[in-house]
């Protein structure tokens, strides 16, 4: 049920989603979570039309060769992330729309 407020919700736009699993299986990976977002504010992907949104999932559901993290609108998984994977990845899927096929487990469409 809604609430009864005159306050809208909102959310700022963004150009990507990247969802990374923090459960058990995947190590719990809360470093490499902070990681990324630091990493992601580093390279100025916080405002402008290339932003990206990062949060965390309890599961993503595969629960091998964590960390694992999903990036849409493509439909992108990764595995066995590190933060030297987190940066490449940065540069060239983030911010040049180069994903890094080596390291693609599973894409939509």
């Amino acid at each position: 049920m809604m609430s009864n407020t005159s306050e809208e919700l909102m959310i700022s736009p963004y150009k990507r989603h990247a969802i990374m699993c923090t459960g058990k299986s995947c190590g719990e990976n809360i470093p490499l979570l902070k990681y990324i977002k630091t990493a992601i504010a580093k390279a100025g992907l916080t405002e402008g039309e290339d932003v990206v949104r990062v949060n965390r999932a309890g599961c993503l559901g595969v629960c091998k060769q964590g960390p694992i993290m999903v990036v849409y609108p493509e439909g992108i998984w990764y595995a066995d992330l590190n933060e030297s994977k987190v940066d490449k990845i940065i540069e060239s899927h983030f911010k040049h729309n180069k994903p890094i096929t080596d390291w693609v487990f599973h894409a939509q469409g």
